[in-house]
């Protein structure tokens, strides 16, 4: 039983990345139509609230009552996760590619671990240190575009600095994931880290509005962009991302973050016409390569 739980655990973290990997595009098309970065995140989050809304009404009592117990941490898994994440990874487009924002990510699994060991000091194996440094020289083959030369070439742009902001406040949510009240089920909580963390959005949404003179959407493409953003990498993805966490753990769960870039990277190709260069392959190999030497590990145990 074990051992078909983890493997749900492992379908559902392919199709949250999945949705992630799309969020990137999303957030990079947003940008292209100016659609705003606190904007999207700010209409983003009113979509998870209102979608959310029916499911939790009649277990809003339980909710504050668990909030005011809980305050400081579920304040701080808004905070990282809501305001910061989406917000930092939005700006982040708006210079950076899709590609470099992409691969981005790939840094999480060893942060998750780094933020393990300290927190909690939690032990890595023999296994799963091999499979990190793997997807990790898979992720380097791929920033570096399989040639060497570029390595020294590599410098960060604004958006990179931003992406590295939203990879680490994310691994460290996701390392924290443990912390949250078992009183809430997992769509109260995420209806609850949604509506505090859009609190901490709004007043930065209202000065960009005032700068911009514009607070509604109606940008070309814009709805569309906000109820994708909203239902697929927002909703669905976060419920996914912590039902795995709880069923495999923060460690192995981060490892299949290095299914990004591979995903955005497949729908650049499809949608943006981008090339399919032979170190994306590789890359690909090296990253699933390092995702089965983390999960075999406990498996065989």
């Amino acid at each position: 039983m074990k051992i078909s739980n983890n493997y749900s655990a492992y379908i559902f973290l392919i199709f949250a990345t999945l949705l992630w990997g799309g969020n990137i595009i999303g957030a990079k098309i947003a940008s292209n139509v100016s659609l705003e970065p606190i904007k999207l995140s700010f209409f983003r989050n009113l979509v998870v609230l209102f979608i959310l809304f029916p499911f939790v009404f009649n277990n809003l009592n339980n909710i504050y009552s668990v909030f005011i117990k809980n305050w400081k941490i579920i304040i701080f898994f808004s905070i990282l996760s809501v305001s910061i994440f989406n917000t930092f990874m939005n700006t982040a487009l708006t210079t950076s590619s899709v590609i470099s924002s992409s691969l981005m990510p790939s840094f999480a699994p060893s942060l998750i671990i780094l933020f393990s060991l300290i927190l909690y000091k939690s032990k890595i194996s023999t296994f799963q240190f091999i499979g990190v440094i793997i997807s990790f020289i898979g992720f380097l083959c791929v920033i570096i575009r399989g040639d060497l030369i570029n390595l020294s070439k590599f410098n960060f742009v604004s958006g990179d600095i931003w992406m590295l902001g939203c990879v680490s406040c994310w691994a460290l949510y996701s390392s924290m994931v443990r912390n949250i009240p078992k009183e809430l089920d997992n769509i109260s909580f995420l209806f609850l880290i949604f509506f505090i963390g859009n609190i901490f959005v709004t007043p930065f949404y209202v000065v960009e509005s005032i700068n911009n003179l514009n607070f509604f959407v109606n940008e070309k493409y814009g709805w569309f962009l906000v109820f994708y953003v909203g239902i697929g990498p927002a909703l669905i993805s976060y419920l996914l991302w912590i039902k795995s966490i709880k069923i495999i753990g923060a460690n192995k769960s981060g490892l299949f973050l290095n299914l990004i870039p591979i995903f955005s990277s497949i729908i650049s190709i499809i949608f943006l016409k981008e090339k399919l260069e032979i170190y994306h392959i590789i890359g690909a190999l090296l990253i699933f390569s390092g995702i089965y030497l983390v999960i075999r590990k406990k498996e065989n145990e």
